[in-house]
């Protein structure tokens, strides 16, 4: 029953697109502007959609062109490897932090150039007991650090990387796990003395839990890969992800203390750690690069009330870096330094879709209120034409038939998810995780298995 009503949302939302595209191009054969310039309101909502449609598409085909010639770095050599070290940071995580560690001890890189630190961040589960277990699998390999007390996953991670040794520093969140060869490469730019910290590209695990995780898939597909390909080319990569990063030591031991004591308002910084970390590497002139074939998968929310969460989270950090670094960067004006122009162009224009949900949830009220079916027709048919962008991306580099999520996920973010950015503005000082709670029941008998197979994670990579 279940997988009839998946075919027939995925068909009809076919259906749908071809029948927007069919309306789109009816509207502009016989779009009439007298009649938008008699209704006043009309005629400004018009050109206020026309004007950040123009914007928005110079700018995406500005990403296109960088994204077109970016180039993953190339693998080196088992002697040329740096000196490793895994962070894995975990509170409340439970039996899957093993399958994280297991997923890092099984890889493919040098046993004698790989140290692995496991974090515990005075988790209210057992989440310590299954890295002990995970330690006593793998004898010698895992170095474990039991925090008594919850301080947060900055502090966990800057726990870790004062007793790291190794020249490169991997984080890799406790409910991700990577391919085998993820280590390998996520470590090949820093063959460049100008790199910093290199981003590993994210793709989602528990697809087979909801049609929530096979949307986001999808999304990331454009919004972290295409975009992340683009930033990569200039050297500033904007945001190195917590489910699989990887920086220097060097480049980031001086800045720990900086970080782990970041405020806001007055306030300890609880969240946006990876987003802090990458904007004070590019602000002491460190390249951060993306590198697209290390791979990690990572689960994501199911339900809406934690989906809603998780990205409010991400937007009151984008809000506070964004604000923080056009503050740095703007002070500098070098008019022939593009790796400079393409990062402040970065910056404005992610900062100024944060806010337009400011002016586009009114107007968009108001329309609704003023003529609902136009209103209605013209939501649907613009935003099937614009997921028309990330679907063929993700047609192009993973699956044509699952493409049609980036469609669904288009309609379902308009009356679900654009209120998240104007709630984030007003609560932009509140950093709370929100997102780690107990779970219900813990299991009677400790053995360390695998939520998610290893070995079928590998198989979705290749």
């Amino acid at each position: 029953m279940k997988f009839q009503a998946l075919k027939f949302l995925k068909t009809g939302t076919w259906v749908l697109a071809v029948l927007s595209f069919v309306g789109a191009f009816h509207m502009l054969a016989t779009m009439n502007l007298s009649n938008f310039v008699v209704n006043g309101f009309s005629f400004v909502l018009l050109m206020f959609g026309l004007i950040t449609a123009g914007i928005t598409l110079g700018y995406f085909l500005l990403q296109a062109v960088l994204a077109y010639f970016y180039k993953e770095a190339e693998l080196l050599k088992d002697s040329e490897l740096p000196k490793c070290t895994v962070i894995v940071p975990a509170y409340n995580e439970g039996e899957y932090v093993a399958t994280t560690l297991r997923s890092v001890l099984e890889s493919d890189y040098p046993a004698e150039k790989l140290e692995v630190i496991a974090v515990n961040d005075g988790s209210k589960d057992d989440t310590w007991d299954w890295i002990c277990k995970a330690a006593q699998e793998f004898p010698g390999r895992i170095v474990t650090k039991n925090l008594l007390r919850n301080g947060g996953k900055r502090r966990a991670l800057y726990e870790g990387i004062k007793i790291a040794t190794g020249d490169i520093v991997v984080t890799i969140d406790s409910d991700s796990a990577i391919t085998t060869d993820a280590l390998r490469k996520i470590t090949a730019p820093f063959a460049k003395p100008t790199v910093g910290a290199v981003a590993g590209n994210i793709r989602v695990s528990n697809l087979h839990e909801g049609f929530i995780p096979k949307m986001l898939d999808v999304a990331f597909a454009f919004g972290f890969e295409f975009v992340r390909c683009a930033q990569s080319l200039i050297g500033s990569v904007l945001c190195t992800p917590g489910a699989l990063s990887a920086y220097r030591l060097s480049a980031v031991r001086p800045l720990m203390e900086e970080w782990v004591n970041q405020t806001f308002l007055g306030r300890p910084s609880g969240i946006g750690e990876d987003r802090a970390i990458t904007s004070m590497l590019l602000r002491e002139n460190w390249r951060v690069e993306f590198q697209h074939n290390a791979i990690a998968f990572t689960k994501m929310p199911t339900n809406y009330r934690t989906l809603c969460k998780m990205l409010i989270r991400w937007t009151r950090s984008d809000i506070r870096e964004n604000l923080i670094m056009l503050g740095v960067f703007f002070r500098r004006f070098e008019p022939f330094n593009f790796d400079l122009l393409g990062l402040q162009l970065n910056l404005v224009v992610q900062s100024i879709a944060i806010l337009l949900p400011l002016v586009f949830l009114p107007m968009g009220i108001c329309g609704f209120v003023m003529s609902p079916l136009s209103f209605l027709y013209y939501t649907v048919v613009g935003t099937m034409v614009w997921s028309t962008v990330p679907a063929v991306i993700y047609a192009m580099r993973y699956s044509r038939s699952e493409s049609v999520w980036s469609f669904i996920y288009g309609l379902y973010s308009i009356p679900c998810l654009s209120w998240i950015c104007v709630y984030s503005l007003f609560t932009v000082q509140n950093s709370k995780w929100m997102t780690r709670g107990v779970a219900a029941k813990k299991p009677s008998i400790l053995t360390v298995t695998q939520s998610i197979s290893v070995a079928a994670i590998r198989d979705r990579a290749a």
